[in-house]
């Protein structure tokens, strides 16, 4: 068995800075059913996202905002009303009929929702999430949610392409590390008056 430990350019540069300041996510574009977005609160990183007719909502995507970094697959339905936010529950995911991968997921109120957050750095749970028809959830023994997963290959592709454009405008956005600290004095500078509460 394996292991999961619970991770357009023009219009996207005019977005990102607000969004930024607001934690809110911003939309790249949608893929045949799949929402591509943005999350600063993850550290600018990009997800995919689906709802299914009977309630269930997924995600997966990335989360830059730790020292490692990680990929992160979500599920929630408003029926699984019992979910307390920060507790811990084990779970397996399987792909159609692949070796399964055993979690431990996390409930955490994302947006509006409660939901169960599982995370790993191994990149093969993108590859099985992309190549796969079908993900299975299991919690303790029964069968929380069976999801086709249509198109994904073509949604992790646009995942990708965001992820690529978003660092592009975040790197270009960055303070250089002479503008980092605007009362640093540069060197060579001896300036000082005397209404200056920072000159000490």
């Amino acid at each position: 068995m394996k292991k999961l430990c619970f991770v357009s350019l023009c219009s996207l540069a005019l977005w990102l800075p607000s969004a930024l300041r607001a934690e809110e996510s911003v939309q790249w574009k949608d893929v045949d059913g799949w929402s591509v977005r943005a999350d600063p609160s993850l550290g600018n990183a990009c997800y995919i996202a689906t709802s299914y007719q009977e309630g269930t909502t997924l995600r997966l995507g990335f989360d830059f905002s730790g020292n490692q970094k990680q990929i992160y697959f979500a599920l929630g339905n408003a029926r699984w009303k019992s979910l307390e936010a920060g507790k811990e529950y084990p779970i397996k995911v399987q792909f159609d009929r692949s070796p399964v991968w055993d979690a431990t997921a996390t409930a955490r109120d994302i947006g509006t929702s409660v939901l169960l957050v599982a995370t790993t750095t191994d990149t093969n749970f993108i590859e099985e999430f992309a190549k796969k028809l079908t993900v299975r959830a299991e919690f303790n023994g029964r069968q929380i949610a069976k999801l086709r997963l249509d198109r994904s290959a073509k949604a992790i592709t646009a995942m990708l392409d965001c992820q690529t454009a978003v660092n592009e405008v975040t790197a270009k956005s960055a303070p250089s590390p002479s503008q980092s600290d605007p009362f640093e004095q540069a060197p060579g500078s001896q300036v000082k008056t005397s209404d200056d509460p920072f000159d000490l």
